[in-house]
């Protein structure tokens, strides 16, 4: 079964056409839909009626809490079924790409993500400043966490994904991009893309504000901490740019204490300090892995064949750098 999560903040105008549409794209499969509200206004009312009416129609209706990543996560808490989906209330998602996405899913995808930037798709329903807005979020995620490359739109916010990709993980989103947050902590393997078209909002009002767009960047950085692949890549990155301070410290001090020292024996000197740092800061901080290994004789012996291996590797540069 498909359970269908919509968060929904005063969208009073779209419910009813937005379930109509709904129906009838889903009208041969089993589903339910899951509307996740936070509104002030007659939207809670409305989706009620729709609600005490029809059985696959559910509400839940939270006060004084706001946040569409919040409101989604309630939402999977509460389907039933083996199969969700989430998309936005105010129609610029469009539910006739449902079918789309629950034949990708039946044909082996673990993971669906609909998007405006490959052929048959369009962010045509944003506006100028929406697409820069959307184009820089987009290239900055990319480029700082590895798994948001498996997606040309990981900012779309409609997607589709067994309920198995998020079995047992601990989900902490900020803000309203719930899909990088699957992408990076999810367990899948097979994701698939399909095009649709990003639809021009008619009612309503636009959610998407200065306070917004910072709490993007705050779960971009979250993400950097909590992704261990993408946090040992910069960590050893860090750790590489401070052997090369610690190389040039070190040189220029042999250099005021032993002036009568040959250039080649400081150059070696400095190296090796260098890596006797970069080994040991890596194997506090990169590694973290490594700091749980309780200290004995067998952990000595095999943290001195590590320590002579990476010395043996890196006393190339060593020779490159004294000839």
């Amino acid at each position: 079964m498909l359970s269908l999560v919509i968060p929904v903040f005063n969208e009073k105008d779209n419910i009813d056409e937005l379930i109509q549409r709904v129906e009838k794209s889903l009208k041969d499969y089993s589903y339910e839909i899951i509307f996740v509200d936070d509104s002030n206004d007659e939207t809670t009312a409305i989706i009620s009626q729709f609600a005490c009416g029809d059985q696959r129609i559910k509400l839940i209706h939270r006060k004084n809490k706001t946040g569409l990543a919040s409101a989604v996560i309630c939402g999977f808490e509460n389907a039933q079924g083996d199969i969700l989906a989430v998309m936005d209330g105010d129609l610029q998602h469009p539910p006739e790409i449902l079918p789309k996405m629950m034949k990708e899913i039946e044909q082996g995808a673990d993971l669906v993500v609909p998007s405006r930037f490959i052929p048959g798709g369009s962010d045509g329903g944003l506006n100028h400043f929406r697409k820069l807005v959307s184009a820089t979020a987009r290239y900055i995620g990319k480029i700082l966490i590895k798994s948001l490359r498996r997606a040309s739109d990981h900012t779309g916010g409609m997607f589709m994904l067994r309920k198995e990709v998020i079995q047992g993980k601990q989900l902490n989103p900020v803000g309203w991009k719930i899909l990088m947050e699957i992408m990076v902590m999810g367990s899948y393997q097979n994701l698939v893309e399909i095009p649709y078209v990003f639809s021009t909002r008619n009612l309503g009002q636009s959610k998407l504000n200065l306070k917004v767009q910072l709490q993007y960047v705050w779960h971009i950085i979250g993400l950097l901490k909590r992704s261990e692949s993408d946090r040992r890549f910069y960590v050893f990155c860090l750790v590489g740019g401070s052997g090369v301070l610690v190389d040039m410290l070190i040189f220029a001090i042999l250099g005021y204490r032993f002036p009568g020292m040959s250039v080649n024996a400081k150059a070696v000197v400095s190296a090796f300090i260098a890596m006797v740092s970069n080994y040991t800061l890596n194997n506090l901080f990169t590694w973290k892995e490594i700091r749980g290994i309780k200290f004995n004789y067998k952990a000595f012996l095999v943290n001195l064949r590590r320590f002579s291996k990476y010395l043996m590797v890196s006393s190339f540069g060593i020779l490159i750098k004294s000839q």
